[in-house]
């Protein structure tokens, strides 16, 4: 009627074996495939590979040697670069000679042009003349108002008082506000609780900084007005002060234009002592410059020489590389296989269950009849024999260790004590065999 024992579990080990070699199949393709031999106009590149042994595993592997050959007249072009490039060296390597003397020299600071001083400035002029106006040239402000201080109390008498006039209403909004969060099931100490008081503190904290910032911009009222006044006085005497000291200005710039111009002879004097001066100077850098340059020519050409055109290697064309193929996935393949198996039997197993549980009902609603077919039975074994003429066997039946008689062999001898189910199976009267 079905297998009793599960299905034998697959060969894990072999699955991943054969899926690693698999993989390693997989890579030497790839590696001999990402390694074509190119040929161009410029050259060829082509590979070798050999047998080895890995000294640090000892297993076998494969070693490439890449071969880039040039073109002949690209070899020729690259030969005769490296011939030049050995040229300039060995050239360069005659100028230490000069560059040795050069360098032994000490650098000759005595016959260089003198440094010059600049010239010495002439006594410069000063006023020659003392006015004293008769105009007053002082200002009077002792007429002028105190000036005002900012009056902080009053500022805070107002705010105080604005404030006191809003304290009941605070009150006022904080109560209703408890009262309507009662209401709407807030309790005290909530966060929703806390967060609406919260937001009414700070509107609240709004409304008495505005109260202090009207009574600041009161005091400043004040206090402008104050100021305006006392400004005004001090304008007019301002302005007195200022019509006797223009008589004073003009009097002063004549004689300030008179000093201005004998001074502009002793400038002009002193500014062509200048000129002189920076003149030799110059004549003296410039020298030096030169006798630097002279003494550093020789290393400057060896340096050109050993840094000219150095040889390059030709690019080689790209070429697309092959990509690694995917393994079969024989491990996981024998696992989805054993699955399958293990499903296709537990399927068997439970539909075979269903129908030696409804067998098994029916078999009760038919007593005494009992199923004895063989074909339900598993793991028989004879233990004697019935006087009917058949043999007693204990046997497993419906997942349970029964003993009977066959009923094959009952109805070749007794066929009135068997009887056939409408499933097809047969049953035994085991109430008349034991009668008998």
């Amino acid at each position: 009627m079905g297998s009793k024992s599960t299905p034998a579990p697959p060969d894990y080990t072999g699955a991943a074996n054969a899926q690693a070699q698999a993989s390693r199949e997989n890579v030497i393709t790839q590696n001999y495939a990402n390694r074509p031999e190119v040929y161009t106009p410029w050259g060829s590149q082509t590979w070798n590979a050999s047998a080895q042994i890995d000294p640090a595993t000892g297993q076998r592997v494969t070693q490439w040697q890449q071969n880039v050959n040039l073109a002949p007249e690209l070899q020729n072009a690259l030969n005769s670069q490296i011939a030049t490039q050995q040229g300039r060296s060995n050239l360069a390597s005659g100028f230490m000679q000069r560059v040795g003397d050069a360098y032994s020299q000490p650098f000759d600071w005595q016959n260089l042009p003198s440094m010059t001083a600049p010239g010495t400035p002439g006594s410069l002029q000063t006023r020659t003349t003392d006015y004293t106006p008769g105009l007053s040239t002082s200002y009077n402000f002792g007429n002028a108002p105190t000036a005002p201080t900012y009056d902080t109390s009053y500022r805070n008498s107002i705010a105080q008082s604005l404030m006191q006039q809003m304290a009941p209403l605070h009150q006022y909004q904080q109560q209703q506000l408890e009262t309507k969060l009662s209401n709407q099931g807030f309790k005290q100490g909530t966060e929703g609780y806390q967060r609406a008081l919260d937001d009414l503190a700070r509107r609240q904290s709004a409304e008495q900084y505005d109260a202090f910032r009207v009574a600041g911009q009161e005091a400043q009222n004040m206090f402008g007005a104050g100021m305006q006044s006392r400004q005004q006085a001090i304008n007019e005497a301002t302005s007195q002060g200022n019509f006797g000291n223009q008589a004073l200005n003009q009097a002063s710039a004549m004689d300030l234009a008179r000093m201005q111009a004998m001074n502009s002879a002793v400038g002009q004097q002193f500014g062509l002592g200048n000129q002189y001066s920076d003149s030799m100077n110059r004549l003296r850098q410039q020298a030096i410059a030169e006798q630097a340059q002279a003494r550093g020519m020789p290393l400057n050409e060896m340096n050109a020489l050993l840094t000219g055109q150095q040889v390059g290697m030709p690019q080689f064309p790209s070429f697309s590389q092959a990509g690694r193929a995917e393994t079969p996935q024989l491990l996981e393949a024998a696992n989805m296989g054993y699955q399958a198996q293990l499903d296709a039997y537990n399927a068997q197993q439970g539909a075979f269950g269903g129908l030696m549980s409804g067998l098994g009902s029916i078999a009760g609603a038919a007593a005494p009849f009992a199923f004895s077919d063989v074909r339900l039975k598993s793991n028989i074994e004879k233990v004697g024999d019935h006087p009917a003429g058949v043999g007693i066997y204990e046997y497993d039946i419906f997942d349970r260790r029964e003993r009977g008689v066959m009923a094959q062999e009952l109805l070749t001898v007794r066929p009135d004590l068997v009887a056939q189910h409408p499933s097809g199976y047969l049953m035994v009267n085991y109430s008349g065999l034991n009668g008998a």
